[in-house]
């Protein structure tokens, strides 16, 4: 019996080894739509020149085409189409570093997002509700607030941008704090400093112009949803436990 003992206490002495934990850790959603973002951009590079073009004419957020009467030689196809791109711009990038940039951010914002919303049907309804309305907001700001002067815009920034909102008003317990609360304040501050540095710079450094204004709409719009579709209640359960805001 001592000797089993010690034999015993000798295997419990091993070092074991670590679990292994999956390559990636995001919920499927997440990853589903990053690669849906880069594999897009990469089908598209397949394309003839002509196919390609007239793929980011058709499905671009063009608000000189959006604006012009229907029956205008500009306007788009039908009112269906032209609607549509409110959400189709979403799907389109100027190219790999902006996908890239895009579908990494995704991964980073949209993980927290998604395991707060919870898992099956509802909380993969609520996370796409969460993402795609903040595109389409995004793009009525876009819209708006470039009237038709503005240039064609395409990319996913402003689904990302209320991503980022959103995994900003989950508090420590996992529920969704007040957007009052001294965390979301500080990175909304960020967030707007950032965007202004982006517009300023985006021509000179990026090569192109930021739609910052898809950017803000898609981050309210973030907010807003998470606000309205978050859990109020802690999922672990049990007494409700009370954080400071910071």
């Amino acid at each position: 019996m001592e000797k089993e003992a010690i034999e015993q206490g000798r295997r419990d002495e091993r070092p074991r080894e670590p679990d292994k934990q999956p390559m990636f850790n995001a919920p499927l959603i997440v990853i589903g739509m990053a690669l849906a973002l880069v594999g897009l951009h990469g089908a598209t590079l397949f394309l003839d020149y002509e196919s390609w073009q007239w793929t980011y004419i058709d499905y671009a957020l063009d608000p000189r085409r959006f604006w012009a009467p229907d029956d205008h030689m500009v306007s788009y196809a039908s009112p269906a189409q032209k609607y549509l791109t409110l959400l189709s711009s979403g799907f389109l990038h100027g190219g790999w570093m902006h996908v890239i940039v895009n579908a990494g951010m995704l991964l980073a914002f949209g993980t927290p997002v998604a395991r707060t919303l919870g898992g099956g049907p509802i909380g993969v309804g609520k996370w796409l509700a969460v993402f795609l309305g903040a595109v389409v907001v995004g793009s009525i700001f876009y819209l708006v607030l470039k009237g038709a002067t503005g240039g064609p815009a395409v990319g996913a920034s402003g689904g990302v941008s209320g991503l980022m909102a959103a995994a900003m008003l989950i508090g420590p317990d996992g529920t969704v704090r007040s957007p009052l609360s001294r965390g979301f304040i500080t990175f909304t501050a960020i967030f707007a400093v950032a965007n202004v540095l982006l517009a300023l710079a985006g021509p000179w450094v990026l090569g192109a112009g930021v739609a910052w204004e898809a950017h803000a709409g898609g981050y309210l719009a973030g907010a807003i949803l998470m606000l309205l579709l978050g859990p109020r209640v802690p999922r672990y359960g049990g007494m409700e436990t009370h954080y400071d805001s910071f």
